[in-house]
This record gives C-alpha cells, structure tokens and sequence, in this order.
C-alpha cells in the first residue's frame, strides 16, 4: 500500500508542501493549468533549488501581483473551484481544505462560514498552495497520508486582523483534537494552510512510521531557522498487502431526514473516514432505521464522533478495533485513443492483479469525444495491459 509521511521537524505550510511535491515528481505545468481555468492566468508559480543545512530541496512560490490586499469570500472560492480544471479528486480535496479553514475561521470570529472573506488565504498565493497540493495528491494518489506530531512555534504574528498569539487561533482550532508539540522557537511554524491540509488529508499521526522508503521530498521554507533546517520533508514508500488496526464507528438511526444522510457521509469523509456505509433495518417498535458504520484510523476516531454527534440525531454510538488486509496499490496514467485516464492497479506477492481504469476520466472523455462510455473504459483496460507488462 502507497503512503505518503509527512515528516515536520521544522512545522508545516502550504508552500513547503507544495516544494516537497514538486521533488516527488508533480509538475507544476498541471497546477498551471489549473490556475489559467480559474482566471489566475496572470500568477506565476515556480520552484527555485535551496539548501537549508546543505540539503537539497525545492523552494515553491508564487509570483501574484495585484493580489496583495485580496480577500475572497467562501463562495468566491467555491466559483473558483468549480471553474478550474481539475479532476474529481482533487476538486474535493481542494474543496474539503477551504471548508475546514471557512469552518475554523467562522468559530475564530463567532460568525458563519458563509460570512467569512478569506483574507491571506483568499489571496492568489495561498489558493495555489491549496489547489496545487491537492492536485499534487490526487496525481500521485498515495492510499494512505500520514505525519509526525504537529509542532508549533512562540511568540506573535502579524496579520490583516492585527497582532495573533501563536500559534494562530485559526490554526488551534484546525489542530483541535490533535496532540501537537510547541517548540522554544519564536514565529510561526505550522501555517493555517499547513494546519488545514493536516485536518483534512491526514490519516493517522505516528513518529515512527512503518513503510519501505522509496523516495524522498524535501520542501524549504523562507525563514532560517537558528536550530534546525526550516524543511518539511515527505517519505513515499510501499508495503505489500498491509494488514492494519482501524476502529469501526457505528450508530443506530432511526429519527433523521434521510436527504440529510449525503451530507453526513461527505462531511465524514472529509473528517477523514476510510469508508461510510448504511444499512437498513428494524429497530424497536418495528421503526424502520439505518445502521451508520464507517472505518476509520484512531487518530481521526475523535473528530469523526463529534462530526456524527453534530451532524445526526443519534445520542450514542459503538466504537471496536478492527483489522483488515489490503492490496497494494498504485496509479498510473495511459494513452489512450480519446485521451489520457489514470488507472489503479492492485497487487498482491509482487504481481498485478486487478487494473481499473478511474470511471470519471472515462466518463469526460466519452462526453467530450462523443463516444461509448464503454468504448473508453475498454480502451484504457487494453493500454493499461500493455503498460503493465512492459513495467514488469
């Protein structure tokens, strides 16, 4: 199973991220795109080489004149999203982080989510940090994201609101439930962009994780740090079939709008959730209802209970660990006759055993190209084939 760590000896931000991405082999020419959809065509995007304690890493940033007073609102976000060009997966990424900072934001300020204009992370440099950090995870598709204990830095910021303690409210509260180390360095160290792909991308919180690694990324900061490289590194590696321990949620329903189920399971998923499902059944008095289960890491068991006892009726729920064993997986990206697909094949004792082309590139293809869904998906199977056996 692919896994992307996230290893922060020196805290996070979206621009380091984005930096260590870019070493793990994204191209920015997708992010660019991206940014030209949306109407950002003006905001340049670039890596430079850097070398914090003589290591080698990739400096990302962006280059956005006229946006440095710009502020967007939750639903300017939203239109920018809907505009660019971006697969499935990585919209919702892109979509679940700026929810999660609106959300944290609105508490901060004792307002709504859809009152909240986005001051730093409205402008064109934070969008892109967003935007490319999801496109970047979606491209290479790791299965599982993981990262050390969150540290934080002293002192105070500066920002559009004034002078903020760090580490900043909206970073505290997108850190909520989450142990997280303050360290004896003055300034800001984990971002609310870096915290916010922390509370919505990770899957679990380890110091010591177990993975064979495969390659390495190193993302640079701006700052010089006096006791450490102001990096954040990334570690991809890869087991075979991966047996882990996971908890099982589950609670009984019977007294709910059932229109109001699709936002409860999109509002799990993005708390983290490896898998939603419902299930019907009779409960007492013979009231039909629904059993609500999903599979979750532990770290993410806490923020999952509260986003069901605050967006369901139920009163209580069953929590056990459970084990289950998956395939290894990785992705890829074939030719095909009406366009490019990514494809995910499974693997077990070091050969392929399943190739699944991704339904939704097939899906805009057959649209786009005026063809038979079917037709597409058949295509992508036989590159996918082909490709497979000239990778082994």
């Amino acid at each position: 199973m692919s896994t992307l760590h996230l290893d922060m000896i020196s805290g996070i931000a979206g621009d380091m991220m984005l930096g260590a991405l870019v070493q793990l082999g994204f191209s920015l020419d997708r992010l660019r795109q991206a940014l030209d959809a949306m109407g950002l065509a003006e905001v340049g995007v670039r890596v430079e080489p850097a070398a914090p304690s003589g290591i080698s890493a990739l400096r990302f940033s962006v280059d956005a004149p006229g946006e440095e007073s710009a502020e967007r609102s939750w639903a300017d976000i939203r239109r920018l999203l809907s505009s660019a060009d971006l697969p499935s997966g990585a919209r919702e990424r892109a979509e679940a982080m700026f929810a999660r900072l609106a959300e944290a934001e609105a508490r901060v300020h004792g307002t709504t989510p859809e009152r909240i204009h986005f001051h730093e992370v409205g402008a064109a440099d934070s969008i892109a940090d967003i935007v490319g950090c999801a496109l970047a995870l979606d491209v290479l598709g790791p299965e599982i994201i993981s990262a050390s204990t969150p540290v934080v830095g002293r002192g105070t910021v500066q920002s559009r609101h004034g002078v903020l303690p760090l580490p900043a409210p909206a970073t505290l509260e997108l850190l909520r439930g989450v142990r997280f180390r303050q360290l004896e360095v003055e300034g800001e160290l984990t971002t609310p962009t870096g915290a916010t792909i922390l509370a919505t991308q990770v899957q679990r919180f380890t110091d010591a994780p177990e993975l064979r690694v495969q390659k390495i990324g190193y993302g640079a900061g701006t700052r010089a740090l006096s006791d450490r490289p102001n990096l954040l590194r990334l570690l991809w590696g890869a087991d075979g079939d991966a047996s882990e321990e996971e908890l099982l949620l589950e609670a009984n329903i019977d007294d709910m709008n059932p229109q109001a189920f699709e936002h409860l399971m999109d509002r799990l998923y993005a708390e983290g959730a490896l898998e939603v499902w419902l299930q019907p059944v009779i409960m007492k008095k013979s009231r039909p209802g629904v059993v609500l289960s999903l599979l979750c890491p532990a770290a993410r068991a806490a923020a999952l209970e509260t986003a069901i006892f605050t967006e369901s009726t139920t009163i209580g729920l069953r929590r056990r660990a459970v084990e289950r064993t998956r395939l290894a997986r990785r992705q890829f990206v074939v030719r095909t006759p009406f366009g490019e697909v990514r494809v995910k094949a499974a693997e077990h004792l070091g050969h392929t055993v399943r190739l699944t082309p991704e339904f939704e590139d097939c899906r805009r293809l057959a649209t786009e190209k005026g063809v038979a869904l079917l037709e597409v998906i058949e295509a992508a199977r036989a590159a996918a084939r082909s490709f497979s056996k000239g990778a082994t």
